[in-house]
């Protein structure tokens, strides 16, 4: 599915599900808290998928961030899908803060 949001070019992939309104509300709410560090971003690719090896901790979220220069990429997991895409934020945030 790919769509805009404040001129961000968003492309997000679930795999073997499809996405709801509430996990497009999560993702536009960590991309929004992202921005309030950067204002330079221009895309952002956002992977999801549920890997069956650990059911508590079995949701995968990788995340790519267009930003000029070179783009900036995590990817991180958790049990559910705001904390997963939480934690992924917090890495791309790292990035670019330290």
């Amino acid at each position: 599915m790919e769509y805009n949001m404040d001129s961000i070019k968003i492309d997000l992939q679930t795999v073997g599900f499809s996405e709801t309104p509430e996990l497009l509300d999560q993702v536009e709410k960590e991309l929004r808290r992202i921005m309030r560090f950067r204002n330079d971003i221009v895309a952002a690719d956002i992977y999801l998928r549920e890997d069956g090896t650990n059911p508590a901790n079995n949701k995968v979220v990788r995340w790519r961030l267009g930003v000029p220069g070179n783009d900036l990429f995590a990817e991180g997991n958790g049990g559910s899908w705001p904390e997963g895409l939480r934690a992924t934020s917090e890495k791309l945030r790292r990035q670019f803060v330290d």
